[in-house]
């Protein structure tokens, strides 16, 4: 049995880092992990928010996490956890690299490690460049092969995106581009959060959209989450643009809701489960946007012919987002630790 203590469970981006830890603790025995509150473990995992500080500075960030971690580690084995939900490594892989951590978890990845050398704004290529914080990096091979996938993503945060209701029958708006547009920009690492990034590429969809406003029933802007949900089940097509991170909890709202989810080429990361499969299980556009009108346009040409992509999503969902799948991801993963960078 290997015994893991999880350090700070619900201190702030940790909560949802272990969430999913909590709903198959009790699984994860029979897969001779047990997760423990005492001091007697093998591995302790320590989520971000013990080694990432966003109100210091990157290079203050760096030092108090290094020496957060030799406090609480006291010299034993121990996994960070990067719970952010992006592709982006900043701030936690610079602490990575100069510890003595045996792996770097996180939910997402660009497949390519070579894309990390690309300059993102805050890391995340979908913001460009040219802000505050313009980072890019040279991943070593032997520091990729201990950067791992958790197995969990933001589909397994909620138990309820198991639930699909029965799809309408009369949807009477053709696109739901219902979320929030707007992030204000705040302090982040002594520079500027990534607001003006983030408000460009959630409003530029809608900017597009009032081009072909006048042809469509089309609902953008931000609503109260009853509300929003019942527009959504009406709806025909779910635009869920990026976020902090790829993955959104409304990719997994429309699935729940039958609506045919429309988003930006998730070709470039790799995550597990990974369901987006393109124009199987979702419709991808390019992440400038510059073709959304025109796909909207074919898509509701023939909506009947794109149904089987909603039922593809929830049939995938219910296949790869299961308690047994999770614990042999671990299993899998913690059987080889020794073996990681040989």
């Amino acid at each position: 049995m290997i015994k893991i203590k999880i350090l700070n469970p619900l201190k702030d981006r940790n909560e949802p880092t272990f969430r999913p830890f909590m709903f198959i603790k009790n699984m994860l025995r029979d897969y001779y992990i047990d997760i423990t509150d005492s001091n007697d473990y093998d591995f302790l995992f320590i989520g971000m928010s013990d080694f990432y500080d966003m109100s210091l500075t990157l290079n203050e960030s760096i030092e108090w996490g290094l020496e957060n971690i030799r406090k609480c580690s006291e010299g034993g084995d121990y996994l960070l956890f990067d719970g952010f939900d992006s592709t982006s490594i900043t701030g936690t892989y610079e602490v990575f690299e100069k510890s003595s951590a045996k792996l770097l978890v996180k939910n997402q990845l660009l497949k390519n490690k070579d894309d990390y050398k690309n300059v993102y704004a805050y890391g995340k290529w979908w913001f460009g460049d040219k802000s505050g914080l313009d980072v890019s990096y040279d991943i070593p091979s032997q520091l990729w092969s201990k950067i791992k996938l958790s197995g969990f993503n933001l589909g397994s945060q909620l138990p309820n995106y198991h639930t699909h209701y029965q799809t309408c029958t009369n949807k009477d708006i053709d696109v739901c581009a219902i979320y929030q547009g707007y992030h204000k920009s705040t302090p982040f690492n002594q520079v500027i959060a990534p607001g003006i990034q983030y408000t460009n590429h959630r409003t530029g969809a809608w900017d597009k959209l009032k081009e072909i406003d006048s042809k469509y029933s089309i609902l953008i802007n931000k609503l109260p989450k009853q509300e929003y949900v019942e527009k959504l089940w009406r709806s025909k097509i779910c635009i869920s643009p990026f976020g902090m991170g790829e993955i959104c909890y409304r990719d997994f709202e429309a699935m729940q809701f039958g609506t045919l989810l429309l988003k930006p080429n998730q070709d470039c990361i790799n995550t597990s489960p990974n369901i987006y499969i393109e124009n199987e299980t979702y419709i991808p556009v390019k992440p400038d946007w510059s073709d959304l009108n025109e796909t909207i346009e074919k898509i509701l040409g023939n909506y009947k012919d794109y149904h089987y992509i909603i039922e593809n999503f929830r049939n995938q969902f219910k296949q790869e987002y299961t308690a047994e799948k999770q614990c042999l991801h671990w299993y899998n993963l913690m059987s080889n630790l020794d073996n990681i960078g040989t």
